[in-house]
């Protein structure tokens, strides 16, 4: 829409573990094992296309269109996940006070619709994938990824915190294609022995925006 519309915004937050779901703020997530503090600060990155691949073949079994990456989103997710790994809880709300609308105008993204879930405890794209794409009821993360009025993603990690936002459609957001789909990734589908967090691995989300552009 090239109109704009009136400032409404409306926020919706869940915590998921495993399927269940409270209304909650913000969600402490587990303090990290001593092996945890020990490791290298950032062993493990995850593959952000290949990973939207996956959301995308599963948007299309429904038949939904393909999301687009937002690397700009994706910027503003890997700072939030930085900033929740030093509050140690999982929070749309960051140290500096800003939410998640105001984190994306900064970014300079607008939408009428901006969604946005968080994680901690996952250290592999498959098992993130295998989450993101569960169809389970209770699982708020994949309705919102299968909302026909998403089209652009990013995605954002640090130590283990993980911060996904989701765009609607604007005429000045930049994305591109993810790159890779239709390659078969090595063990796609072969889920090896995650390394054992110090608890369960764990969602909040998700947050809301509508209306303000």
């Amino acid at each position: 829409m090239k109109t704009l519309v009136p400032a409404v915004s409306a926020a919706l937050s869940a915590a998921l573990v495993w399927g269940s779901a409270a209304p909650v703020h913000a969600a402490d997530a587990p303090s990290p094992s001593a092996a945890e503090a020990e490791a290298p600060r950032q062993a493990y990155y995850p593959n952000v296309d290949w990973i939207v691949c996956e959301i995308n073949r599963e948007r299309a079994a429904r038949g939904l269109p393909g999301l687009r990456v937002s690397d700009r989103a994706s910027e503003v997710g890997r700072s939030h996940a930085k900033d929740m790994a030093a509050m140690g809880r999982l929070t749309s709300v960051g140290s500096d006070g800003r939410d998640l609308r105001s984190r994306m105008s900064d970014a300079g993204l607008y939408s009428g619709l901006i969604s946005e879930s968080m994680a901690y405890g996952y250290t592999h794209d498959g098992y993130f994938a295998d989450r993101a794409t569960d169809p389970d009821p209770g699982n708020g993360v994949y309705k919102v990824l299968m909302n026909r009025g998403i089209v652009a993603i990013g995605i954002g990690y640090d130590r283990r915190y993980w911060d996904v936002n989701l765009l609607g459609a604007h005429r000045k957001l930049v994305t591109r294609a993810p790159a890779g789909c239709g390659v078969k990734a090595t063990a796609a589908r072969t889920l090896p022995a995650q390394e054992a967090p110090a608890s369960p691995a764990s969602w909040s989300g998700p947050v809301v925006a509508r209306g303000s552009r």
